[in-house]
């Protein structure tokens, strides 16, 4: 792989690594809160024991649940939906100070993009967005970047072995 290919290029040549394997390598890493891309997700309490970011157990079994998901696959979707969440507060910010009314904000961002999420089956989801934004997005942005990292890792990991498999 030539040094200069985009990153999300290089990761896609990579052998593909079911997401469900993310669970195995927290359950293989010795020292999980050391780890210099997951460790910022654990940590350890004053006796001790590790402490886990309450998003972790969540994002793990959303990724072990979809059989068919690859590493791969989850960094796009975590990296997409962090995407969308800036989308979204940037065209907010400047409908809002448009002075566009709630209801035709919402109609507009429908219109707008329907990757934004608010042309969804659930209109009522919307709405809940659009009383709080910032909850309803930080929320989201929180379990893709979870996402993002776990996958990473994982993906890291299976590059790691290859690697070291060829030096003998």
């Amino acid at each position: 792989m030539a040094g200069d290919v985009p990153l999300l290029e290089r990761l896609a040549q990579l052998a593909s690594v079911p997401a469900a394997e993310a669970a195995d390598l927290v359950e293989r890493l010795a020292m999980l809160q050391a780890d210099p891309v997951v460790g910022p997700l654990f940590g350890v309490d004053e006796e001790g024991d590790l402490v886990v970011n309450p998003l972790v157990p969540t994002v793990l079994k959303s990724l072990q649940d979809r059989t068919d998901l690859t590493c791969y696959g989850a960094l796009l979707e975590g990296l997409t939906g962090i995407w969308n969440a800036a989308v979204r507060a940037g065209v907010v910010a400047r409908l809002r100070a448009s002075g566009l009314p709630p209801d035709d904000l919402l109609l507009r961002l429908g219109a707008l993009s329907p990757t934004l999420g608010f042309a969804t089956d659930k209109p009522e989801w919307a709405r809940e967005w659009l009383a709080d934004p910032f909850t309803q997005d930080a929320l989201l942005v929180q379990q893709c970047v979870v996402r993002v990292l776990l996958a990473l890792r994982t993906m890291a990991e299976a590059r790691a072995a290859e690697l070291t498999t060829q030096l003998g």
